[in-house]
């Protein structure tokens, strides 16, 4: 279901929405921080000693409002640790899929300096970028380190296995459940207005940082 079903639906449905946000108003909307995962996921290759780190996944679109929090979290992390923000190695990714993160990392290879560390807005861009390392003869993590947001279960398995923020999918579930029984238990006539939840997350370590 994209924006415009969700626009085109009768506003007496209830309806709670997960993880990226399509539509605003009168829908639940349930995720992480994605400001604060941003801040994590970078302030941790901070920790690490990484110094020049890049960032893949940044999007124009005035709607990308994920990709737009998450190069938020990003910079905050690097003010917070009195780096420079450098938009030269901030790669965009018009969709955050592997190809666009293979194409991003053969983009940032070639610079001079070259990042020593790479915060990929999702797990498959860092999947694509990692590959991409792994094609140009560069090792993770002792040359760049890489980490990803989302924990999904193909990042437990490619060699390195991948560092990244794991969403609490069991609060989602919760919470999403707990919307929709009490959006049910209000007349249908009650005027309702959309909520932001945020449910918590965690840093998982693993080999690629």
């Amino acid at each position: 279901m994209g924006e415009d079903d969700l626009r085109a639906t009768r506003t007496d449905v209830p309806i709670v929405c997960l993880g990226e946000r399509v539509h605003a108003g009168r829908m639940d909307h349930i995720a992480i921080d994605n400001v604060a995962a941003a801040r994590t996921a970078t302030g941790h290759l901070v920790e690490r000693g990484r110094r020049r780190i890049a960032a893949i996944g940044a999007q124009m679109s005035p709607v990308a409002e994920t990709a737009r929090l998450r190069l938020a979290g990003y910079t905050e992390a690097l003010a917070l640790a009195g780096l420079p923000f450098d938009a030269g190695i901030v790669q965009p990714a018009g969709d955050w899929h592997r190809a666009n993160g293979l194409l991003a990392v053969e983009r940032l290879m070639r610079l001079r300096p070259r990042p020593d560390a790479i915060f990929c807005f999702n797990d498959l861009l860092a999947l694509g970028a990692m590959h991409g390392l792994a094609e140009l003869g560069v090792r993770v993590p002792e040359q760049v380190a890489v980490i990803g947001i989302d924990d999904i279960e193909e990042g437990r398995y490619v060699r390195p296995t991948l560092t990244t923020i794991s969403p609490d999918k069991d609060a989602i579930a919760r919470t999403s459940v707990a919307q929709l029984a009490e959006r049910l238990d209000k007349p249908p006539t009650t005027e309702v207005t959309g909520q932001e939840i945020a449910v918590d997350f965690y840093l998982v370590v693993r080999n690629s940082t």
